[in-house]
């Protein structure tokens, strides 16, 4: 019997409070796309399964999963990976691969266990919360963030703690647990990204990622504030009014803010040059995560498609290899089937 897990990729539009002085970090929003997407099967077998049987990037997550699940496995399992997301692009696609290998297993395993749950088992969401939300519900996500202690000798040792943060971390060094979700809706089905993803050094990742959250944070408190208006007062509203051209104005002006700003100043100088070119064609842009996955927004998938053609053009003419396509949110997450 197989297990067959579809997960969203996400885009991250910003995190939030990078500065902590209130008690608190992190915070981030973020959407659920249905292109590109993870496609994974999961398998149950008999014999112990080496480690190169299995795709070199599932084995540490296999590894997690063992050490944290209980009861313990009753079985060993083998992961193929059918349709595979870029990975260190800004899609998640680390997050997404370890949240479908704990939930196929726990399918296999008879076990339910909600999103969150899964996420402590592979140690993601540590810093955002989107790539698990997306994972769980999809649409547009705003998480809360996590407790935030400098004076490490306040926080409880006895492992009664495991949301609070005592420093600037990624989801991929932080041990917390992720985020509570403060808000999480639907977008219109006609709202497209169209996502480019030049062939140019990929985002920060590993100890380089760690390495940029020790240099730059904390982010100064007037920046963190601006982020929060433009969050409280401009995007939200925009989506549960459905107004496209505010929530895309809104994405656009974060860039210019925060952590999210520091992210763009490291990119290749084609991410400058693109947000120019989306200036005059989309609504609104950004890049996600630390990139160089950026996004455009448009109204309806015949403009999308329009937009994507004329972007390929963008980089045709500028001699840089690119991926580019246009999707629509995807507004439930992750999907699987069980396969006799």
């Amino acid at each position: 019997m197989s297990v067959l897990i579809t997960a969203p990729s996400r885009l991250h539009f910003s995190l939030i409070d990078l500065n902590g002085e209130l008690g608190r970090v992190d915070g981030g929003i973020g959407v659920a796309l249905n292109e590109p997407s993870l496609k994974i099967a999961v398998s149950a077998v008999d014999k112990e399964v080496e480690p190169e049987e299995n795709p070199k990037e599932v084995v540490p997550v296999l590894e997690r999963i063992k050490s944290r699940i209980e009861p313990a496995l009753k079985v060993n399992y083998r992961v193929k990976i059918l349709k595979e997301l870029p990975s260190h692009v800004g899609l998640g696609s680390r997050t997404q691969l370890s949240l479908s290998v704990a939930k196929a297993i726990g399918v296999l395993e008879n076990r339910n266990y909600d999103a969150v749950e899964l996420a402590k088992q592979v140690c993601r969401g540590g810093t955002s919360g989107v790539g698990t939300a997306a994972f769980d519900k999809g649409g547009f996500i705003l998480d809360g963030g996590h407790v935030f202690r400098k004076d490490e000798s306040k926080v409880n040792k006895g492992g009664k703690d495991e949301g609070i943060k005592t420093s600037f971390l990624p989801s991929s060094a932080s041990k917390v647990s992720p985020p509570p979700v403060l808000f999480q809706h639907a977008l219109p089905e006609d709202w497209f990204f169209v996502l480019a993803i030049p062939d140019v050094k990929r985002g920060a990742h590993g100890l380089e990622e760690i390495e940029v959250f020790k240099r730059y944070c904390p982010i100064k408190r007037e920046e963190v504030e601006r982020i929060c208006r433009i969050v409280l007062m401009r995007t939200l509203p925009s989506v549960l009014e459905k107004d496209i051209a505010t929530f895309a104005e809104s994405l656009t002006m974060l860039q210019g803010v925060g952590f999210k700003k520091i992210e763009i100043e490291l990119q290749h100088d084609i991410i400058k040059e693109l947000f120019s070119f989306f200036d005059i064609h989309a609504l609104g842009h950004g890049m996600s995560s630390f990139g160089p996955a950026a996004y455009a927004i448009v109204e309806g998938e015949k403009r999308a498609k329009e937009l994507a053609d004329s972007t390929n053009d963008f980089f045709i003419e500028r001699h840089i290899r690119a991926l580019v396509s246009y999707s629509n949110a995807n507004n439930t997450g992750s999907e699987y089937n069980i396969v006799s």
